[in-house]
């Protein structure tokens, strides 16, 4: 065989080379399983929007905890501790007011008048 006929056949040799690799490159692109999902995100966002809300959808319904109710586990209160419960929870905010005020005053008859009653480091409060 010549050089020139040498030469045409590496020459071939060397395209059929380069021609499998992209084929190889491009099939091995195509079976890959990331770069189709990414494709598929790409052309159906909608469709994947809307089955990853059904699979949520579905997920949240199987695995919820179930609600118990317990009937009839309380204790049966008297009437007496019911109509105490009842004027207490009746006089709670006349209560906190009369505690507010007694704990203000003590404070202004105990602490000095130039004294700062202020945690912040601000002027005395009133």
């Amino acid at each position: 065989m010549d050089q020139a006929g040498k030469k045409a056949l590496i020459e071939k040799l060397d395209q059929q080379r380069s021609d499998l690799f992209d084929r190889y490159r491009g099939l091995r692109r195509e079976l890959d399983p990331a770069h189709q999902l990414r494709l598929s995100l790409r052309k159906h966002p909608k469709r994947w929007a809307a089955a990853a809300a059904g699979t949520a959808f579905l997920g949240m319904r199987l695995f919820r905890s179930k609600k118990v109710i317990h009937k009839g586990q309380g204790k049966k209160r008297g009437l007496l501790f019911r109509t105490g419960k009842l004027a207490f929870n009746l006089a709670r905010p006349a209560l906190t007011t009369m505690a507010l005020n007694y704990a203000r005053n003590y404070a202004e008859g105990h602490f000095h008048p130039e004294q700062e009653n202020s945690m912040l480091g601000g002027p005395p409060q009133k």
